[in-house]
Protein backbone atom coordinates (compact mmCIF):
# COMPACT_ATOMS: atom_id res chain seq x y z
CA UNK A 1 0.00 0.00 0.00
CA UNK A 2 1.59 3.31 -1.08
CA UNK A 3 1.34 6.64 0.72
CA UNK A 4 -1.48 7.89 -1.53
CA UNK A 5 -3.62 4.87 -0.73
CA UNK A 6 -2.89 5.31 2.96
CA UNK A 7 -4.34 8.82 2.82
CA UNK A 8 -7.49 7.79 0.97
CA UNK A 9 -7.90 4.43 2.77
CA UNK A 10 -6.50 4.85 6.27
CA UNK A 11 -5.62 1.73 8.22
CA UNK A 12 -8.12 0.50 10.79
CA UNK A 13 -7.05 0.15 14.44
CA UNK A 14 -7.43 -3.47 15.49
CA UNK A 15 -7.16 -5.64 18.59
CA UNK A 16 -4.72 -8.52 18.09
CA UNK A 17 -5.77 -11.54 20.17
CA UNK A 18 -3.54 -14.61 20.31
CA UNK A 19 -4.95 -17.99 21.21
CA UNK A 20 -8.29 -16.66 20.01
CA UNK A 21 -10.18 -19.83 19.03
CA UNK A 22 -11.01 -21.15 22.50
CA UNK A 23 -11.12 -20.41 26.21
CA UNK A 24 -10.31 -16.94 27.49
CA UNK A 25 -9.00 -15.80 24.10
CA UNK A 26 -12.25 -16.59 22.34
CA UNK A 27 -14.27 -14.97 25.13
CA UNK A 28 -12.09 -11.85 24.98
CA UNK A 29 -12.73 -11.64 21.25
CA UNK A 30 -16.44 -11.45 22.06
CA UNK A 31 -15.84 -8.70 24.62
CA UNK A 32 -13.79 -6.52 22.28
CA UNK A 33 -16.15 -7.15 19.36
CA UNK A 34 -19.09 -6.03 21.52
CA UNK A 35 -17.10 -2.87 22.19
CA UNK A 36 -16.96 -2.20 18.44
CA UNK A 37 -13.28 -3.04 17.91
CA UNK A 38 -11.93 -4.56 14.71
CA UNK A 39 -10.11 -7.82 15.45
CA UNK A 40 -7.18 -9.85 14.23
CA UNK A 41 -7.50 -13.37 15.60
CA UNK A 42 -4.33 -15.43 15.89
CA UNK A 43 -4.02 -19.19 16.51
CA UNK A 44 -2.73 -22.31 14.78
CA UNK A 45 -6.00 -23.88 13.56
CA UNK A 46 -7.00 -22.07 10.37
CA UNK A 47 -10.43 -23.71 10.11
CA UNK A 48 -11.42 -22.72 13.63
CA UNK A 49 -10.05 -19.22 13.09
CA UNK A 50 -12.16 -18.77 9.97
CA UNK A 51 -15.25 -20.01 11.80
CA UNK A 52 -14.67 -17.69 14.76
CA UNK A 53 -14.01 -14.73 12.46
CA UNK A 54 -17.27 -15.28 10.57
CA UNK A 55 -19.30 -15.60 13.76
CA UNK A 56 -17.83 -12.47 15.32
CA UNK A 57 -18.25 -10.41 12.16
CA UNK A 58 -21.85 -11.53 11.72
CA UNK A 59 -22.87 -11.11 15.36
CA UNK A 60 -21.18 -7.78 16.08
CA UNK A 61 -20.84 -6.14 12.66
CA UNK A 62 -17.12 -5.48 13.05
CA UNK A 63 -14.16 -6.19 10.79
CA UNK A 64 -12.42 -9.45 11.69
CA UNK A 65 -9.27 -10.88 10.14
CA UNK A 66 -7.21 -13.85 11.19
CA UNK A 67 -3.71 -15.30 10.97
CA UNK A 68 -3.00 -19.02 11.27
CA UNK A 69 0.53 -19.36 12.63
CA UNK A 70 2.71 -20.87 15.34
CA UNK A 71 3.81 -18.03 17.59
CA UNK A 72 6.51 -20.16 19.20
CA UNK A 73 8.55 -19.46 16.04
CA UNK A 74 9.96 -16.24 14.64
CA UNK A 75 8.10 -16.89 11.39
CA UNK A 76 4.82 -17.10 13.28
CA UNK A 77 5.31 -13.67 14.83
CA UNK A 78 6.21 -12.28 11.40
CA UNK A 79 2.89 -13.62 10.09
CA UNK A 80 1.00 -11.42 12.54
CA UNK A 81 2.45 -8.26 11.00
CA UNK A 82 1.84 -9.60 7.51
CA UNK A 83 -1.81 -10.33 8.35
CA UNK A 84 -2.32 -6.80 9.67
CA UNK A 85 -1.12 -5.41 6.35
CA UNK A 86 -3.29 -7.87 4.43
CA UNK A 87 -6.48 -6.78 6.19
CA UNK A 88 -5.64 -3.06 6.29
CA UNK A 89 -5.19 -2.99 10.08
CA UNK A 90 -2.65 -1.67 12.51
CA UNK A 91 -2.07 -3.03 16.01
CA UNK A 92 -3.86 -0.70 18.41
CA UNK A 93 -4.29 -3.22 21.27
CA UNK A 94 -2.36 -6.45 21.78
CA UNK A 95 -3.80 -9.32 23.84
CA UNK A 96 -1.14 -11.94 24.60
CA UNK A 97 -3.24 -14.95 25.54
CA UNK A 98 -1.77 -17.96 23.70
CA UNK A 99 -0.05 -20.41 26.03
CA UNK A 100 0.88 -24.06 26.52
CA UNK A 101 0.66 -25.88 29.86
CA UNK A 102 1.99 -29.31 30.77
CA UNK A 103 1.79 -31.20 34.05
CA UNK A 104 4.10 -33.78 35.53
CA UNK A 105 7.71 -34.19 36.59
CA UNK A 106 10.11 -31.76 34.94
CA UNK A 107 12.59 -34.47 33.92
CA UNK A 108 9.85 -36.39 32.09
CA UNK A 109 9.24 -33.55 29.65
CA UNK A 110 11.12 -33.53 26.37
CA UNK A 111 13.46 -30.63 25.73
CA UNK A 112 11.61 -29.59 22.54
CA UNK A 113 8.35 -29.35 24.50
CA UNK A 114 9.97 -27.26 27.25
CA UNK A 115 11.44 -24.95 24.63
CA UNK A 116 8.05 -24.62 22.96
CA UNK A 117 6.43 -23.64 26.27
CA UNK A 118 9.05 -20.97 26.92
CA UNK A 119 8.97 -19.74 23.33
CA UNK A 120 5.19 -19.39 23.19
CA UNK A 121 4.51 -18.25 26.76
CA UNK A 122 7.41 -15.79 27.08
CA UNK A 123 9.43 -15.19 23.92
CA UNK A 124 6.38 -14.54 21.73
CA UNK A 125 4.98 -12.15 24.35
CA UNK A 126 8.22 -10.16 24.37
CA UNK A 127 8.49 -10.30 20.57
CA UNK A 128 4.94 -9.12 19.81
CA UNK A 129 4.99 -6.48 22.54
CA UNK A 130 8.25 -5.09 21.18
CA UNK A 131 6.81 -5.00 17.66
CA UNK A 132 3.64 -3.07 18.54
CA UNK A 133 4.35 -1.05 21.69
CA UNK A 134 6.48 1.63 19.97
CA UNK A 135 3.63 2.46 17.58
CA UNK A 136 1.19 2.70 20.48
CA UNK A 137 3.51 5.08 22.31
CA UNK A 138 3.98 7.20 19.18
CA UNK A 139 0.20 7.50 18.80
CA UNK A 140 -0.34 8.01 22.54
CA UNK A 141 -3.05 5.37 22.72
CA UNK A 142 -3.66 1.62 22.76
CA UNK A 143 -2.32 -0.95 25.13
CA UNK A 144 -1.23 -4.49 25.95
CA UNK A 145 -3.31 -6.99 27.91
CA UNK A 146 -1.34 -10.04 29.00
CA UNK A 147 -3.14 -13.16 30.26
CA UNK A 148 -0.91 -14.78 32.86
CA UNK A 149 -2.02 -17.03 35.74
CA UNK A 150 -2.24 -16.92 39.50
CA UNK A 151 0.42 -19.64 39.33
CA UNK A 152 2.83 -16.87 38.37
CA UNK A 153 2.80 -15.61 41.98
CA UNK A 154 4.41 -18.80 43.38
CA UNK A 155 6.58 -21.81 42.54
CA UNK A 156 4.37 -24.67 41.33
CA UNK A 157 5.81 -28.20 41.49
CA UNK A 158 4.64 -30.41 38.60
CA UNK A 159 3.87 -27.33 36.51
CA UNK A 160 7.23 -25.69 37.13
CA UNK A 161 7.97 -24.38 33.63
CA UNK A 162 4.46 -23.10 33.00
CA UNK A 163 4.35 -21.26 36.34
CA UNK A 164 7.80 -19.77 35.70
CA UNK A 165 6.69 -18.41 32.32
CA UNK A 166 3.64 -16.80 33.92
CA UNK A 167 5.83 -15.26 36.62
CA UNK A 168 7.93 -13.73 33.84
CA UNK A 169 4.80 -12.35 32.18
CA UNK A 170 3.59 -10.76 35.41
CA UNK A 171 6.98 -9.19 36.07
CA UNK A 172 7.30 -7.86 32.51
CA UNK A 173 3.78 -6.42 32.55
CA UNK A 174 4.19 -4.59 35.85
CA UNK A 175 7.54 -3.13 34.79
CA UNK A 176 6.17 -1.91 31.45
CA UNK A 177 3.08 -0.48 33.14
CA UNK A 178 5.40 1.73 35.17
CA UNK A 179 7.55 2.66 32.16
CA UNK A 180 4.52 3.77 30.14
CA UNK A 181 2.75 5.80 32.83
CA UNK A 182 1.39 9.07 31.45
CA UNK A 183 1.79 8.06 27.80
CA UNK A 184 -1.85 7.17 27.11
CA UNK A 185 -0.88 3.49 26.67
CA UNK A 186 -2.25 0.90 29.09
CA UNK A 187 -0.33 -2.22 30.15
CA UNK A 188 -2.31 -4.76 32.16
CA UNK A 189 -1.85 -8.37 33.23
CA UNK A 190 -4.73 -10.64 34.20
CA UNK A 191 -3.94 -13.56 36.49
CA UNK A 192 -6.77 -16.10 36.35
CA UNK A 193 -6.98 -19.12 38.59
CA UNK A 194 -8.31 -22.46 37.34
CA UNK A 195 -10.58 -21.93 34.34
CA UNK A 196 -13.24 -24.44 33.29
CA UNK A 197 -11.68 -25.45 29.96
CA UNK A 198 -10.04 -28.60 28.60
CA UNK A 199 -6.59 -27.07 29.10
CA UNK A 200 -6.03 -29.09 32.27
CA UNK A 201 -6.94 -32.38 30.63
CA UNK A 202 -4.69 -31.61 27.65
CA UNK A 203 -1.84 -30.90 30.07
CA UNK A 204 -2.36 -34.22 31.87
CA UNK A 205 -3.73 -32.66 35.07
CA UNK A 206 -7.38 -33.69 34.80
CA UNK A 207 -7.23 -35.62 38.09
CA UNK A 208 -4.93 -33.31 40.05
CA UNK A 209 -6.41 -32.04 43.31
CA UNK A 210 -6.40 -28.40 42.25
CA UNK A 211 -8.82 -29.29 39.44
CA UNK A 212 -11.03 -31.24 41.83
CA UNK A 213 -11.02 -28.98 44.87
CA UNK A 214 -10.28 -25.37 43.86
CA UNK A 215 -13.06 -23.09 42.57
CA UNK A 216 -13.28 -22.91 38.79
CA UNK A 217 -14.24 -19.78 36.87
CA UNK A 218 -15.76 -19.77 33.41
CA UNK A 219 -13.72 -18.38 30.54
CA UNK A 220 -16.48 -15.85 29.87
CA UNK A 221 -16.46 -14.49 33.43
CA UNK A 222 -12.67 -14.20 33.43
CA UNK A 223 -12.66 -12.50 30.04
CA UNK A 224 -15.25 -9.98 31.22
CA UNK A 225 -13.17 -9.16 34.30
CA UNK A 226 -9.98 -8.86 32.21
CA UNK A 227 -11.68 -6.61 29.65
CA UNK A 228 -13.13 -4.27 32.27
CA UNK A 229 -9.90 -4.17 34.26
CA UNK A 230 -7.93 -3.33 31.13
CA UNK A 231 -10.35 -0.56 30.18
CA UNK A 232 -9.93 0.91 33.68
CA UNK A 233 -6.16 0.78 33.35
CA UNK A 234 -5.57 -1.69 36.19
CA UNK A 235 -2.01 -2.97 36.25
CA UNK A 236 -2.87 -6.37 37.74
CA UNK A 237 -6.32 -7.90 37.29
CA UNK A 238 -7.45 -10.56 39.77
CA UNK A 239 -11.00 -11.87 39.50
CA UNK A 240 -12.70 -13.80 42.29
CA UNK A 241 -12.09 -13.84 46.02
CA UNK A 242 -10.01 -17.02 45.90
CA UNK A 243 -7.50 -15.69 43.39
CA UNK A 244 -7.12 -12.44 45.33
CA UNK A 245 -6.55 -14.44 48.51
CA UNK A 246 -3.91 -16.60 46.85
CA UNK A 247 -2.04 -13.66 45.29
CA UNK A 248 -1.95 -11.88 48.64
CA UNK A 249 -1.41 -14.89 50.87
CA UNK A 250 1.63 -16.32 49.11
CA UNK A 251 3.58 -13.19 50.03
CA UNK A 252 3.42 -14.10 53.70
CA UNK A 253 3.70 -17.91 53.67
CA UNK A 254 7.28 -19.19 54.04
CA UNK A 255 8.50 -21.42 51.25
CA UNK A 256 8.94 -24.37 53.59
CA UNK A 257 5.15 -24.42 53.93
CA UNK A 258 4.05 -22.93 50.63
CA UNK A 259 5.82 -25.20 48.16
CA UNK A 260 4.78 -28.55 49.72
CA UNK A 261 1.20 -27.29 49.97
CA UNK A 262 1.14 -26.24 46.33
CA UNK A 263 2.76 -29.52 45.36
CA UNK A 264 -0.01 -31.46 47.13
CA UNK A 265 -2.62 -29.74 44.97
CA UNK A 266 -0.72 -29.98 41.68
CA UNK A 267 0.74 -33.50 41.89
CA UNK A 268 -0.45 -35.51 38.89
CA UNK A 269 -2.80 -38.39 39.72
CA UNK A 270 -4.73 -40.99 37.78
CA UNK A 271 -8.52 -41.39 37.68
CA UNK A 272 -8.45 -43.44 40.91
CA UNK A 273 -6.47 -40.77 42.73
CA UNK A 274 -3.16 -42.66 42.72
CA UNK A 275 -0.01 -40.59 42.56
CA UNK A 276 1.83 -40.76 39.27
CA UNK A 277 5.51 -41.45 39.70
CA UNK A 278 8.29 -40.15 37.47
CA UNK A 279 9.36 -42.38 34.64
CA UNK A 280 12.45 -44.45 35.48
CA UNK A 281 15.61 -42.90 34.11
CA UNK A 282 17.34 -44.98 31.47
CA UNK A 283 20.93 -45.82 32.34
CA UNK A 284 23.28 -44.71 29.56
CA UNK A 285 24.69 -47.70 27.69
CA UNK A 286 28.15 -48.64 28.85
CA UNK A 287 28.01 -46.24 31.79
CA UNK A 288 29.66 -47.62 34.89
CA UNK A 289 30.19 -45.95 38.25
CA UNK A 290 33.66 -44.40 38.56
CA UNK A 291 36.33 -46.53 40.26
CA UNK A 292 39.05 -45.33 42.57
CA UNK A 293 41.61 -46.20 39.90
CA UNK A 294 39.95 -43.73 37.52
CA UNK A 295 41.21 -40.83 39.62
CA UNK A 296 44.84 -39.64 39.75
CA UNK A 297 46.70 -40.39 43.00
CA UNK A 298 46.46 -37.75 45.67
CA UNK A 299 49.42 -35.40 45.88
CA UNK A 300 51.01 -35.05 49.32
CA UNK A 301 50.29 -31.76 51.05
CA UNK A 302 53.26 -30.05 52.66
CA UNK A 303 52.75 -29.24 56.34
CA UNK A 304 53.92 -25.59 56.45
CA UNK A 305 53.45 -25.31 60.23
CA UNK A 306 55.70 -28.31 60.83
CA UNK A 307 58.33 -26.85 58.50
CA UNK A 308 58.29 -23.55 60.40
CA UNK A 309 58.63 -25.37 63.71
CA UNK A 310 61.75 -27.21 62.52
Amino acid sequence: MNDTNRKTNPLTPAVIITGATQGIGRALAEEFAQGGYALLLVARDEARLAEAARALADNHKVEVGFAACDLSTDEGCDRVEQALQKFGFYGDILVNNAAIMTAGFFQDETLPKLRQIVDLNVRAVVDLTHRFLPGMLARGQGGVLNIASVEGFMPVPYQATYAATKAAMISLSRALAYETMGTGVRISVAAPGPIATDMHAKAGAAHSRYVQFLPMMSAEDMARAAYLGFKRGNWVILAGWFNRLVALGVRFIPGILLIPSVGWFFRVRDAEGNLQEPRPLAKPQGAEPPKASDYPPARPVEDKDARRAS
